[in-house]
């Protein structure tokens, strides 16, 4: 049996930093194809089909109040269930002009019964709830119709002389004796949206608000397409009394240090940046352009719950759990784009392993909220080395250090001198690389040990029989 869900989206304006933006009918729907791909614009409300999605969301129940939450969540003020599309949008429309709370809907599975009493409660609905019915309200109402019982008890001959083929047919599509004709939704391939506003702002912060009203419909875009933003730009257009200095436009490109779709943590970070922007001149409208994007996970539950001491505990360590080391994560990563908004991009930094033996360049760093240099930068970012056999240092100085020789008797080798003589306990560990950026490197790298200094790391280098001076060099210490 078919199974409709009629959302219709909110109308109120949001206050300012306190509520989300309602989203329109267009970024509901594309918000609606996480759960089904059979999703439908009908006139001012969205309708999902659910029946092929029960299984893959634990019951058509689970699905519903699934959506039920969440939609509410986005500005939805109305919503319903029903065996067609049309029957959802008529209980919706009821159910949205009673006032009455979302559960007000039933939420068992679909069954023969179920389908019976939501068609008695469509008989008894009002003239004004069903599309197709409305256009003639007030004719029908001097014939004293007064729900959609009324008309239906009426001869469907005479209806159909005196107010089209168009009447008879909404009735039928409503108890889906007559097949529904829709053109789904398919969400577009990139997202950009324009925005123009009710009223002149002089000041980049009073963009915030229209702001939030383009974000959530970028995020509605994101969860359609189970992804998420790594960087989006904010662009406005100034009016035409803005000085000739000012230029016509400008923005503002902020990017993320994982990519995200929640609308609190974008909001933020974009009240963040406009509150360092000084405009040109009024703003007349604006836009946003997600240009980065990337697949985005959906939570996993563990499969075994965590276990304490001989019972399964209820409320295991945060640190342990899964969820909870995702929220530090998501903290920390919103922390660093709050301050790299604040101090700067090039004030707030992240060591990035890089796939390079040489020591001095298996590390670089790179603004935090970038990610990684493969993605954003010209470098491509592979799995780094294995570590080596040898202990690596803590402590790695800027520029080697030359070190001297010194020759204890005749005969006997040369060794390098650090704070005394050093004394070589493992290796040699050969490294041979930079032929590909012309910066050959091929040393011997050894362990070891000053009477002063501890435990140092140093290296020779190889091929150096016609160059003068000394081919040892101290490049790291140990704590």
């Amino acid at each position: 049996m078919p199974h409709w869900i009629a959302l219709i989206p909110g109308t109120k304006a949001p206050l300012p930093c306190t509520e989300p933006a309602p989203l329109d009918a267009r970024s509901l729907g594309w918000w609606c194809l996480q759960f089904t791909p059979r999703v439908a614009l009908l006139n001012e409300a969205v309708v999902a089909e659910l029946q092929a999605s029960h299984r893959l969301f634990g019951g058509a129940a689970k699905l519903v109040q699934r959506m039920q939450t969440q939609a509410m969540a986005q500005g939805c003020q109305a919503s319903a269930q029903a065996a067609t599309a049309s029957a959802a949008l008529a209980l919706a429309r009821h159910h949205g002009h009673k006032q009455a709370p979302l559960e007000w809907c039933p939420r068992e599975s679909p069954s023969s019964s179920w389908n019976r009493k939501l068609q008695g409660m469509l008989n008894a609905l009002p003239l004004r709830t069903l599309p197709g019915v409305a256009a003639h309200e007030p004719t029908l109402a001097r014939l004293g119709c007064r729900s959609l019982a009324d008309v239906r008890a009426l001869p469907r001959a005479g209806l159909s002389r005196r107010f089209g083929a168009g009447l008879l047919q909404a009735l039928d599509q409503a108890d889906g004796r007559q097949a529904e004709a829709f053109e789904w939704l398919t969400l577009p391939a990139v997202f950009k949206s324009r925005l123009e506003l009710p009223s002149r702002v002089e000041s980049a912060p009073e963009m915030g608000l229209a702001a939030a009203i383009l974000l959530g419909q970028m995020c509605a875009w994101l969860t359609g397409h189970r992804s998420g933003v790594h960087a989006f730009t904010l662009q406005w257009q100034h009016d035409f009394f803005a000085p000739r200095d000012a230029g016509s436009h400008g923005q503002c490109e902020i990017r993320l240090a994982n990519p995200s779709r929640d609308p609190t943590r974008l909001k933020r970070l974009l009240h963040e940046h406009l509150q360092r922007i000084q405009l040109g001149g009024p703003v007349g409208d604006i836009s946003l352009h997600a240009h980065e994007i990337s697949p985005l996970a959906d939570d996993c539950r563990n499969l075994f719950p965590e276990i304490s001491g001989d019972t399964l505990s209820i409320q295991p360590d945060a640190l342990r759990t899964p969820a909870a080391q995702k929220a530090q994560q998501e903290a920390l990563f919103s922390l660093m784009e709050r301050l790299s908004a604040r101090l700067g991009a090039d004030h707030v930094q992240q060591g990035m392993l890089q796939a390079d033996h040489r020591p001095e360049l298996a590390q670089a760093w790179y603004p935090a909220p970038h990610g990684l240099p493969g993605k954003f930068g010209n470098k491509q970012h592979t799995s780094p080395p294995h570590p080596a056999d040898l202990p690596q240092p803590c402590w790695l100085l800027k520029a080697p250090l030359p070190l001297s020789l010194s020759r204890i008797g005749p005969g006997l080798p040369e060794m390098p001198v650090y704070q005394g003589r050093l004394r070589l306990l493992a290796g040699p560990h050969r490294i041979e690389a930079g032929w590909w950026d012309d910066t050959p490197t091929a040393r011997d790298y050894y362990l070891a040990s000053s009477e002063r200094a501890g435990l140092l790391w140093v290296f020779r280098e190889r091929h150096t029989r016609n160059q003068p001076g000394s081919p040892w060099y101290l490049h790291g210490l140990f704590a």
